[in-house]
C-alpha cells in the first residue's frame, strides 16, 4: 500500500463532472495531513461515515461493484496467512550450511529492499486479504484496515471491501493448476549465499527484478524435489550439472511470472482502470479492456473469456486480431472505462464531501469568490 500522502497524484488523474468543484492537488494533500494528524475517533467517524453514504449510492456502476463484493464476502475462500518461511537446510541440503532471519534494521537490510523492491509485487489498494496462486485461496492478514487505509482507497475511487472483491476476482480469474507448486515455490524468503533470509523479501520480489540472484543448493534443491519431483539431487550440486538444474528454476519462475502478472492485472484493471501495472507488462491494459469491454463489463461472460485462452500469449494475439478487426472496439472499451470512472468518482467526492463536512478539508469557495487575504500578523 503506498503512503497516504504519496496517492495525491492518482486521486486526481481520473476526471468526470463534478456537482461542486473538485479539490485542488494542494487542497487534497493539506486535507491528508489534517486527517492524518487527527483524533482516532475523528478519522473513524470520518471513514464509517464515507462508507454509509458509498453503501447508500445509486450509481449503477457502482451497485454492481458493492453487489460482487457482497459475493466475495460470501463465497471467498481464505485462511491466516502463514508466517513468512524459508526452505529448511536440514531437509534440503543435509544440514550443511545454517540459516537465520535477518533483522529489519540489519544494515544489509534496507539495501535488498532497494535492491529487490517488494513493494512491486503488493497492492496498491489497502486491505488485509490476498490471493494466494499457490494455495488457491485468499490470505487473511489479520487485523482491521485503519483510518489511514481506508481514507487512501476511498480517495482513489475504490469501494469498501475492494480486497475481498479483488481476491475474489482473481481467484475466478486462475484458471491454471500447473502453476500451483510454482507459486509455493516462489512464495518462500529469499536467502543469500551466507544463510541470511530476508523476512521482507521472498524468492518471487527476487527474481522478479530479471538481475542475477545468488541461488544457494538449498533453494534449487527444493525446487527440484517439489516442482520437478526429482528425488535425485543433493547437496553439494556438482557444478558440471548445475546449469541444468538453474536453467529449469529460471523457466519456472518465468512461466509463473508471466500467468501471475496477467491474471492479476486482470483482476486490478476490471474493478479500476488505472490500477498500476508493472512496468514493461502496460500493454496488458488495453487488450484488457477490450476483453471486459467485449461484454459491457459482465463478470461471469469475463471469467468464460479468460478461462478459454490457453496462455497469455493466447490472450494477447486473440485480442489483437480482434481489436483490429472491430469498426466500434475503440468505443466499446472507452464505454467500459467511463462506466468503472463513474463509480470512481462517486467513491472519491463522497468523500470530498464528508471530509468537508467533519471540517478535515477545505470548502470549496462560491464560483468568483476572492480567498480570504492571510492574516497581518498583527
Amino acid at each position: 500500500m503506498v503512503p497516504l500522502l504519496g496517492l495525491i497524484a492518482a486521486a486526481t488523474s481520473f476526471q468526470a463532472a463534478p456537482a461542486e468543484r473538485d479539490p485542488t492537488a494542494a487542497e487534497l494533500e493539506q486535507g491528508c495531513i489534517a486527517f492524518v494528524a487527527a483524533a482516532p475517533e475523528v478519522k473513524s467517524a470520518a471513514v464509517a461515515e464515507i462508507a454509509k453514504r458509498v453503501e447508500a449510492t445509486q450509481e449503477p456502476t457502482l451497485r454492481q461493484l458493492l453487489a460482487w463484493r457482497d459475493r466475495a464476502v460470501k463465497e471467498l475462500k481464505t485462511q491466516p496467512a502463514p508466517a513468512p518461511a524459508f526452505f529448511d537446510p536440514q531437509i534440503y541440503a543435509r544440514g550443511l550450511v545454517h540459516r537465520a532471519l535477518v533483522g529489519a534494521n540489519e544494515p544489509d537490510a534496507s539495501d535488498k529492499r532497494e535492491a529487490y523492491r517488494p513493494w512491486d509485487n503488493q497492492t496498491f489498494y489497502s486491505g488485509t486479504v490476498r490471493y494466494d496462486f499457490g494455495r488457491n485461496v485468499a490470505l487473511d492478514y489479520g487485523g482491521q484496515l485503519d483510518g489511514d487505509g481506508a481514507l487512501h482507497d476511498d480517495l482513489c475511487g475504490y469501494p469498501p471491501g475492494s480486497d475481498r472483491l479483488i481476491a475474489w476476482i482473481t481467484a475466478r480469474f486462475d484458471f491454471d493448476d500447473s502453476i500451483d507448486p510454482l507459486a509455493l515455490h516462489f512464495e518462500h524468503l529469499y536467502c543469500d549465499l551466507n544463510g541470511r533470509a530476508y523476512p521482507e523479501i521472498t524468492l518471487y520480489d527476487a527474481w522478479g527484478l530479471g538481475n542475477s540472484i545468488d541461488m544457494p543448493d538449498v533453494d534449487v534443491i527444493a525446487f527440484a524435489r517439489n516442482v520437478l519431483k526429482d528425488e535425485s539431487w543433493v547437496s553439494p550440486i556438482s557444478p558440471s550439472s548445475a546449469p541444468a538444474l538453474y536453467e529449469r528454476v529460471r523457466e519456472g519462475f518465468l512461466k509463473l511470472f508471466r500467468y501471475r502478472l496477467w491474471i492479476e492485472a486482470s483482476a486490478n484493471v476490471f474493478v479500476n482502470p488505472e490500477a498500476p501495472i508493472r512496468g514493461t507488462h502496460e500493454g496488458l491494459r488495453d487488450r484488457l479492456f477490450y476483453l471486459f469491454a467485449l461484454d459491457g463489463g459482465d463478470l461471469e461472460k469475463a471469467v468464460a473469456r479468460i478461462r478459454k485462452f490457453g496462455t497469455r500469449g493466447d490472450f494477447l494475439a486473440q485480442m489483437d486480431t480482434q481489436l483490429l478487426a472491430d469498426p466500434h472496439g475503440n468505443q466499446k472499451i472507452a464505454d467500459f472505462v467511463d462506466g468503472r470512472a463513474k463509480a470512481r468518482w462517486t467513491v472519491a467526492r463522497t468523500t470530498y464531501t464528508v471530509l468537508r463536512e467533519k471540517g478535515l478539508l477545505a470548502k470549496p469557495l462560491p464560483e468568483g469568490a476572492a480567498p480570504p487575504a492571510p492574516p497581518s500578523g498583527k
